[in-house]
């Protein structure tokens, strides 16, 4: 899982954009607004290009982008007394949608397993075939000492199973839990994300 992008909070600026004139202080507003909307167009292409209309992770790669754009403005304009917590808690926000985007913790469970995955042909219907899986070795104790809270809410909920559903339950669990804080984070924290 070493391929997931790791976001740190930004550099914040020693002195703020108030302190700073550029061309945009002496320009009329509606040659500031051409030149915001051209910059979006920039800043948008990417994101816009790689978007498709099937399922959730666009919906969240569009809110990633989002939160990438304005952390940054945010940050070097620093124009508020608040900007290195808004700049954490921004950057909390990536790294979650990041582990969500990759199913970090669904995928984390297939670390303490190997299996071989078969293909078996039904005799009564040669036309369909039954997925024989077959594990070579586990090491799920290890992985549920990883997460003993979860484990045992796990535990809890639905009993005593077979070591490798309990594993793939906690895994489960572990990824709700992580966009479930996401969402927790940006409905109590994005309020104050404005300049």
């Amino acid at each position: 899982m070493d391929n997931i992008k790791r976001y740190k909070k930004l550099i914040i600026p020693l002195t703020s954009s108030w302190n700073h004139r550029t061309w945009r202080s002496y320009a009329p507003v509606w040659l500031r607004s051409f030149a915001d909307g051209l910059q979006n167009l920039i800043d948008w292409l990417p994101a816009v290009w790689k978007d498709r209309h099937w399922d959730d992770y666009y919906i969240t790669k569009m809110l990633q982008r989002k939160i990438e754009l304005q952390r940054a403005y945010l940050v070097r304009h620093n124009r508020h007394l608040s900007i290195d917590i808004d700049n954490y808690w921004m950057t909390v926000v990536l790294n979650l949608l990041e582990l969500e985007h990759e199913k970090f913790y669904e995928m984390e469970v297939q670390d303490y397993n190997k299996s071989t995955f078969n293909f078996i042909e039904l005799p009564e219907n040669p036309e369909y075939s039954t997925l024989d899986i077959k594990e070579e070795w586990e090491d799920y104790d290890s992985y549920f000492r990883k997460y003993p809270s979860t484990y045992r809410k796990v535990l809890k909920k639905y009993g005593p199973q077979e070591k490798r559903r309990l594993a793939y339950l906690v895994a489960d669990y572990n990824q709700k839990k992580c966009r479930d804080l996401l969402f927790e984070i940006l409905k109590q924290k994005s309020i104050a994300w404005w300049d």
